[in-house]
């Protein structure tokens, strides 16, 4: 079923909000072409939010007319703007990377449902940056700074991540860290060369007592395992559902420090 995306207040003129849930009918691909053509028609960029949620496919009649109208808008590519896709499906995620990749002037952001109000601010043209901030850096009352990763690493998260770092062991003291991974992405390339990522990890070396890594894919875990007797912090991997423990163990005096 398609309709259009509720909770999403006034929209501009040129942003079409819309949500896809269960099966898509033909009924529903031509609403949605009706309001694509008259945006068009009134000539300028036209901006997309769509959010789909359990999508289980469409029928035949369905997947002819989305392929006949889509021959129709080759001609008007240049005229789409900002394409924001959510969705609760992977497949379907991965599916709007690859349309984005082979349409020219046409650039997708994909989000996961938890991104879904940067990615409404973002069609809507009321944020510059397409993704939300991949880390988040926040210092509790107990003297833990807890970093939240939640999408990609890149050039500029580090820059953030190194300030952060600076102000927060600006007196000399010692850090403890605790690292929630909510979805990790990957990392841009460029930080494998840049000096400041560089510096970031040495400074990570030289000023933090305890670090507890809390989710995150299998293989940080073996990481964690690996590296803890190498280096002069404590290092330890905990599951994501025991962040208590992890924030217990940072507490603890016994530290290497």
């Amino acid at each position: 079923m398609l309709s259009e995306t509720p909770g999403t207040g006034d929209l501009p003129q040129d942003v079409i909000a819309l949500s896809i849930t269960g099966r898509l009918e033909k009924a529903d691909i031509e609403k949605a072409m009706a309001l694509l053509d008259a945006a068009f028609a009134r000539g300028g960029k036209v901006h997309l939010f769509v959010e789909v949620r359990d999508f289980t496919g469409m029928p035949a009649d369905a997947w002819l007319s989305d392929l006949r109208h889509g021959l129709r808008y080759l001609t008007k590519l240049h005229q789409f703007g900002r394409v924001a896709i959510v969705s609760d499906q992977s497949w379907v995620r991965a599916a709007s990377r690859i349309e984005s990749a082979l349409l020219p002037f046409v650039t997708y952001h994909v989000y996961r449902p938890e991104q879904r109000d940067h990615a409404l601010a973002w069609a809507r043209g009321e944020v510059s940056d397409p993704q939300p901030p991949a880390l988040q850096v926040v210092e509790d009352g107990q003297g833990i700074i807890t970093i939240e990763i939640n999408g990609r690493i890149t050039p500029q998260t580090v820059d953030a991540l190194a300030e952060q770092i600076a102000r927060f062991s600006g007196e000399g003291r010692s850090l403890r860290l605790l690292a929630r991974v909510r979805h990790y992405e990957g990392f841009d390339p460029a930080l494998l060369i840049d000096p400041k990522y560089v510096e970031l990890k040495l400074s990570l070396l030289r000023r933090v007592a305890r670090y507890a890594l809390v989710g995150g894919p299998d293989w940080m875990a073996r990481i964690a395992a690996l590296a803890d007797p190498l280096l002069t912090m404590d290092l330890r991997h905990f599951p994501i559902e025991e962040e208590d423990a992890a924030r217990s163990w940072l507490l603890e005096m016994n530290g290497k420090v």
